[in-house]
Formats: structure tokens, C-alpha cells, sequence
């Protein structure tokens, strides 16, 4: 490796922090870099219990080390430069990753950077059977290349598109909101994850040898082919701006009741349910959202004929329209938003439970509909409201409120 100064210090609010960051130089593509990275941070110290972290992320750490030994003895077969970096301050908010990569754009720009892979917790492949490669899509042939080196070492590799979890971020986060082609390395989640018994005896060193080497050759592939290229493709998760259109499957519960505002009487209540497709459109801090549902709601009120007899149960079936005109939090899928608008249902059954008090029901029915809500990548969580403006009975004056609905919604 380069000589000098490993240690690049830098602050974030009033701490200071520090990467560790080598560089092994290339040949002729020199001027372009493969980031290898890992953070060496954990928890450390809470309430006197000491956190080891030996896989989260010793593991990955140590990996780095004997990724950058292997590489480095093979600096002449180089064509592309590789940066070495084990980062700091991952834990509370991926600040070392962040750093890295807003100091490289300003120094060199990051469409140098041709790949930035992340190896974070990759000691426990005897448990899990699966080295997880995450963002083999942002990469051209990046699932033959990822396959192909683990089939060299005898690993299993399982190939993922690209990263999904909106909860969750490794240090490639800085790197592929950039547009940059990064892969996300791990065996695995288990049972002690950020906890005291994240200890070194339950590490598999054999294991963690033979990935080290799976990471050392698709590291040197990546460096030595000059065919090696982005795809293009992108994570949602770490896309600046929503889809233009977007679509899905939505399910919601809600509360229906009968109001009757001649007699200034509304009755308690009843379970309202629906289930259908949703569609968005997102144009930056506006949007457009129109829902298709089966729903199926129900009212109680006192008998017509008996005031003091049992009570009617009223059940209808429709096929539902709401549509919203929203306002959006940001130009990201990830977003709060609130939309005004109206809806329409069509009465296609109905049906009452006691003796039929001979009215009519509207088959058309429709009035205001508000919502508001978040998007967390593919999840859409909504609270909406609705106020019908028709009556539901033909010869009485009649209401049929679905006052409020909680949705879900998983959208594509």
C-alpha cells in the first residue's frame, strides 16, 4: 500500500471521528477506483455491559485486512486504483461511509468510482450457508460475476437484485444514492445482534477465510476487467425521486355508520372493510392517487316497525372509487402527504338482517374523501375520512358514513 498517513480524521457536530483509508494504485485506469469498505465501530460501553460486536463488525474488519493483504500483493495485475476503508461511526448514522464519499466527489468526482462494496458482518456462514450479495443489479452481468467467484471458493452466494429494506443501511448507502454500483455483503442476521453475546467463539474463522478470498477476486475482477460497468439500474431506496407511476395491492379496516339528518340521529359504529388496487402518480411535491376497491360495510339501527324490538342490520357490497389530488413532503418515495378529493361507490348487493322496511337503496353514492399518510419505499401507511353528500335510502334522508379507515398498501 501507499505510504503516509492512514488516519483521516473529520467531525460531525462537535465530535471528531476517524477512517482508517489506504490506496492501492492501479495501472492505466488508475484514475478510476474500486471502494472496499468495512466499519470498525460497535456499541461499545451501555449501562456497564461491554458489546464485543466479533461479527458486527470485527468480522468484516478483519476481512478488509486480508482483502487489502491479497490485493495488495497482486498491485501489478491492477488496471483500476482500489481504496481500502474501514469506517468510523457507522453505528450512530453511517457517518464515516457519508464522509468518504462526499470527499471523494469533491476531489475526483464519483462517477470515478466504478464499485463500493460494503462487507459488514460476515462471520457466520456456518450458521447461515449464504454469503448475501446485495446490488447485483446495479452492476452489468454483476449475478454471474457474484455467483462465479463464490462457486471458485466454495461458497454459497446469494445473489440479490438490490438492497430492499427501507428500515435499514449499510455504508454502501452514500455510494448508491449516488448512482454508484455497490454490493452489500453479509452472512446474516442472527440472534445476537447488538448484544453482549456477540462474542469471538461463535465466529467461524474457516468460513470467514474462505469468504475473504470470494471477496479478494470479485474485488481484483472488478478491478482488472475493463469491461466491468454500472448497469444503470437502481435501488428504489436509493432513488431521489419517487416513480412517476406507481402501483399496487391495498387492503384497509374502517368504521361505517347510518346518519339519518332529519332526525339528527347517527348509529353506532359498524366494521367496514376493503381490498383492491392502488395507483400514484408523483410529480415532486404533488401527486395523484386513485384506489379501485371491493368494499363491504354495515349499519345498525333500531327496527322500523319496533322502536324497542331488535335491531336492523343493514350489509351492502360495492365497488369503490376514492381519488386524491395530494401534497407531498419531498420528491423521494419516502414521504409524508395529504390529498383532498372525492369518491364514488357502486352498489352492486345489500341485504337486510330483520323484516325489510321497504326502502330503496341508491345504487350511486358518493361525496368528500381526505387522507393523509407516509411512504416508506413500498409501504404506504393512510388514515382516511369520508363524508357522503347522497342519500343511501331512495324515501329516507340517509347517510352511509364511513367515517375513518386505516389502510396498507404495497405498492410497485
Amino acid at each position: 500500500m501507499t505510504g503516509g498517513d492512514f488516519l483521516v480524521s473529520f467531525k460531525r457536530g462537535e465530535n471528531q471521528y476517524t477512517n482508517v483509508v489506504a490506496l492501492i494504485e492501479g495501472g492505466e485506469l488508475k484514475d478510476e477506483y474500486i471502494v472496499l469498505g468495512a466499519h470498525y465501530d460497535h456499541l461499545g460501553m451501555k449501562k456497564g455491559q461491554m458489546y464485543p460486536g466479533a461479527d458486527d463488525n470485527a468480522s468484516g474488519s478483519a476481512a478488509l485486512i486480508e482483502i487489502a493483504r491479497e490485493l495488495s500483493s497482486h498491485r501489478e495485475e491492477l488496471k483500476r486504483s482500489i481504496i481500502i476503508a474501514a469506517f468510523d461511526a457507522e453505528e450512530i448514522g453511517l457517518y464515516g461511509s457519508t464522509y468518504l464519499a462526499e470527499f471523494l466527489d469533491a476531489l475526483v468526482g464519483l462517477d470515478k468510482v466504478k464499485l463500493m462494496m460494503s462487507v459488514d458482518m460476515v462471520g457466520r456462514y456456518a450458521d447461515t450457508h449464504k454469503l448475501v450479495m446485495e446490488g447485483v443489479a446495479t452492476i452489468k452481468n454483476g449475478k454471474v460475476l457474484a455467483k462465479g467467484v463464490g462457486e471458485r471458493h466454495s461458497i454459497n452466494v446469494k445473489a440479490k437484485n438490490f438492497e430492499t429494506s427501507a428500515l435499514t443501511a449499510t455504508d454502501t448507502e452514500a455510494f448508491a444514492r449516488k448512482q454508484i454500483p455497490t454490493l452489500a455483503v453479509s452472512t446474516g442476521l442472527h440472534p445476537q445482534y447488538h448484544k453482549p453475546t456477540d462474542t469471538p467463539d461463535l465466529i467461524d474463522y474457516e468460513g470467514l477465510d474462505r469468504i475473504s478470498g470470494c471477496l479478494s477476486d470479485l474485488a481484483m475482477d472488478a478491478a482488472t476487467d475493463e469491461s466491468f460497468a454500472a448497469s444503470g439500474r437502481v435501488a428504489r431506496k436509493h432513488m431521489d425521486k419517487a416513480p412517476v407511476f406507481q402501483a399496487g395491492v391495498t387492503a384497509s379496516l374502517g368504521a361505517a355508520n347510518l346518519y339519518f339528518p332529519s332526525a339528527g340521529f347517527t348509529t353506532d359504529s359498524r366494521m367496514d372493510y376493503t381490498a383492491g388496487l392502488t395507483t400514484r402518480f408523483n410529480f415532486s411535491y404533488f401527486g395523484f392517487q386513485a384506489d379501485v376497491l371491493w368494499e363491504q360495510s354495515s349499519a345498525r339501527f333500531p327496527s322500523v316497525e319496533k322502536v324497542f324490538g331488535a335491531p336492523q342490520n343493514y350489509t351492502q357490497s360495492s365497488v369503490t372509487v376514492p381519488a386524491y389530488f395530494l401534497l407531498r413532503s419531498g420528491y423521494s418515495e419516502n414521504c409524508l402527504f395529504v390529498g383532498v378529493g372525492g369518491y364514488y361507490s357502486y352498489v352492486y348487493s345489500h341485504s337486510f338482517s330483520k323484516a325489510h322496511p321497504g326502502w330503496g337503496v341508491n345504487p350511486h353514492l358518493g361525496g368528500l374523501a381526505v387522507n393523509f399518510g407516509m411512504q416508506v419505499a413500498n409501504l404506504v401507511f393512510e388514515w382516511s375520512f369520508r363524508s357522503q353528500l347522497n342519500d343511501l335510502f331512495l324515501e329516507q334522508n340517509s347517510h352511509l358514513n364511513t367515517a375513518t379507515y386505516i389502510k396498507f398498501a404495497w405498492v410497485f
